[in-house]
């Protein structure tokens, strides 16, 4: 459901989107942990469902541009999304990315970036990303500014020792 549900939703809302003629407005898909959604492994849909999904946001990010559609994406996995898809994305905010599959798969699609920033990658602090794509002329790296307390996510990883008794 959780890969099913969201292309519904996308296909009907481009498809609408695509009818319209009027590009007085916009739309921004955003899909946070896209490699759940955008990813080729799949175990439980067949593989007609998983490329009908598939070329459904391909379609949506090579295309959506001239409706005003647009797709956002957030993975801490960008080698399990499509290579279609991560190499049609305009501007990159990167963090630290660990995992050699994960830093060779941005290395393959993503042109904006030099040895430098991917040397980079697997050793960038906390808050910190590099800034590749149009919107900037070189990559960059930059610090993110700390969420003030009461507004920051629960995502803090919770560190078992915190929980041990002397």
């Amino acid at each position: 459901m959780k890969k099913i549900l969201p292309l519904l939703i996308c296909k009907q809302i481009y498809d609408k989107k695509k009818t319209e003629r009027c590009c007085e407005k916009y739309l921004n898909i955003i899909i946070d942990e896209a490699h759940n959604i955008l990813s080729y492994s799949s175990q439980r849909e067949s593989d007609t469902w998983k490329d009908y999904r598939l070329e459904t946001f391909e379609e949506i990010i090579k295309e959506g541009r001239k409706f005003g559609v647009f797709l956002t994406i957030a993975s801490q996995r960008p080698s399990d999304i499509s290579s279609t898809i991560i190499s049609q994305l305009h501007n990159y905010f990167l963090h630290r990315l660990i995992n050699n599959k994960d830093i060779e798969a941005v290395e393959k699609t993503i042109s904006y970036l030099d040895k430098v920033s991917f040397d980079a990658l697997p050793i960038l602090p906390t808050g910190t990303c590099v800034l590749a794509g149009l919107c900037a002329q070189v990559p960059i790296i930059i610090e993110m500014d700390i969420i003030e307390n009461g507004y920051e996510p629960n995502n803090k990883t919770i560190k078992p020792t915190d929980f041990w008794e002397d």
